[in-house]
């Protein structure tokens, strides 16, 4: 019979994720040598900064980020809640930096799989003397100081609790400066693409472009170098057999170790050149030739290439490009590409921009605001949340032909003031009146109830008709009465 759950086994922790939650270490389940472990974050570093790409990948993700309206939301109507929404308010813009030059360096968790934030507080005394403790507020109360920022290629490992697999905190590497520093994950902020195998180092988005970015880098770099050869051509020399047979002497050794090396050095350029010895074969009686001992040329290939490397080039970019969603930054560079297309792929690449800004927020909610309420022991039920707005403006042209078409279905928007408001901020229009809206459509409903002008005058000629009628009637009936007496 099979033993029934109990309480006390149900809350244990019986197994781990991954061997990563067992060491702490990054990317330990990776099967790639180069990208495994601390070398990962210097292979991500070298595609992030290097590659054209995946550069304008994460520029573009940044730029459009940045530019995200996230704002601060009351927990309620009451006054105590938007009293404690000003205060959020207040201590993000009274860090030492943006909240958008935080977010842009967030971002940095998506090239290496997370990100790391040490917290600084501050005491709100004012214009304190002390940098550390400067404030535009003078409440007392506990403020934000910076979102530090603990670059992935400082840190050793991460300290994860061997029962639990929860992440404690950091061990970060100060050699420079000589020593290490702890930093618990109570006093940090900390992003991570992905909790899959349980790695404390999340997924780089780049992971998937890893294959497609080496073979790219090995495509440029034989095209450099077959350019170059096809311009300048190969080296060649010409030495006496002696200089290459084994019984060569030591001096003819060195002058031809020393020739090599001129040859695989030999650059065309303002410094470039080369000193020859300006000797000549004898003719059978001694006399010197035109033949040189020792000559030097450049000898250029004939004929034209069976392989055009350019495609597999653009190929592999298209392969980086795609692994991130990002393929329609490759369109309008050939003849291929839709308006339809691009359309599909943009809006692909927007949804996961919205998931990014939305995954940041939600991580910024849980362990920078609550924290902040915890340490100025504040009411859990007045906090509010940080919510993101729209990542791109939204297609006015299509929500226009979704509002006739609710219009035609009678569906009236008119009378919803939160309707109105939102499609006015979509369209980056004012912010509605409310009040003035309100007494708007008041005035409309009093004027439906009321008749019209023309409704007025149209019932007065119905009441003189009916009283020049009725007094026809009386006429002819007074006429009748004289008539018989």
């Amino acid at each position: 019979m099979t033993k029934s759950l109990s309480k006390t086994e149900s809350m244990k922790i019986l197994g781990v994720a991954g061997q990563n939650v067992h060491n702490g270490n990054f990317r330990a389940d990776e099967f790639l040598r180069d990208i495994k472990g601390r070398d990962a974050v210097k292979k991500f570093r070298e595609m992030r900064d290097n590659d054209s790409t995946i550069g304008a990948v994460m520029y573009a993700v940044e730029q459009m980020l940045r530019d995200v309206d996230i704002k601060v939301t009351a927990a309620d109507d009451s006054e105590e809640a938007k009293a404690e929404k000003e205060f959020v308010e207040q201590v993000l813009s009274d860090m030492d930096h943006t909240l958008d030059d935080h977010i842009a360096e967030a971002l940095s968790f998506l090239s290496y799989g997370f990100s790391w934030f040490e917290v600084v507080y501050k005491r709100r005394n004012g214009l304190d003397q002390n940098p550390k403790n400067r404030s535009k507020y003078s409440d007392g109360r506990m403020g934000i100081r910076k979102l530090a920022c603990r670059s992935p290629w400082t840190i050793d490992k991460f300290d994860v609790d061997q029962k639990t697999g929860d992440i404690l905190g950091i061990y970060q590497n100060t050699s420079y400066f000589g020593g290490s520093n702890y930093i618990p994950t109570r006093k940090s902020v900390y992003y991570r693409t992905t909790t899959i195998n349980g790695d404390p180092s999340g997924r780089s988005i780049l992971r998937n472009a890893y294959t497609a970015y080496t073979y790219l880098n090995n495509m440029q770099s034989i095209e450099a170098v077959g350019v170059e050869r096809e311009l300048a051509g190969i080296p060649v020399a010409r030495v006496p057999a002696e200089y290459l047979s084994p019984d060569a002497t030591e001096g003819q050794v060195a002058f031809r170790n020393e020739l090599q090396s001129i040859l695989r050095d030999v650059k065309f350029n303002e410094q470039g050149y080369i000193i020859l010895p300006s000797d000549t074969y004898p003719d059978k009686d001694g006399a010197p030739t035109g033949e040189r001992l020792v000559d030097v040329e450049l000898m250029s290939s004939s004929g034209t290439r069976n392989i055009d490397i350019d495609p597999i080039i653009r190929r592999y970019q298209h392969d980086i490009a795609r692994s991130v969603l990002s393929e329609f930054i490759m369109l309008g560079g050939g003849s291929n590409g839709s308006y339809a297309l691009s359309k599909s792929k943009t809006d692909l690449f927007l949804r996961a921009l919205e998931s990014y800004i939305t995954q940041l927020v939600d991580v910024l909610n849980k362990q920078l605001i609550l924290p902040l309420w915890e340490i100025n022991s504040l009411d859990v039920k007045l906090m509010p949340k940080l919510e993101a707005g729209d990542v791109a403006p939204h297609d006015l042209k299509e929500l226009g032909a979704y509002l006739r078409n609710l219009n035609g279905a009678n569906i009236n928007l008119a009378e919803q003031p939160d309707i109105v408001s939102a499609l006015l901020h979509n369209a980056e229009l004012p912010d509605l009146d409310l009040d003035k809206y309100q007494e708007s459509l008041e005035a409309d409903r009093e004027a439906e109830l009321q008749p019209s002008v023309e409704e007025i005058v149209v019932e007065d000629e119905k009441e003189v008709s009916k009283l020049a009628d009725l007094q026809e009637e009386v006429l002819k009936a007074s006429l009748e009465y004289l008539k018989d007496d």
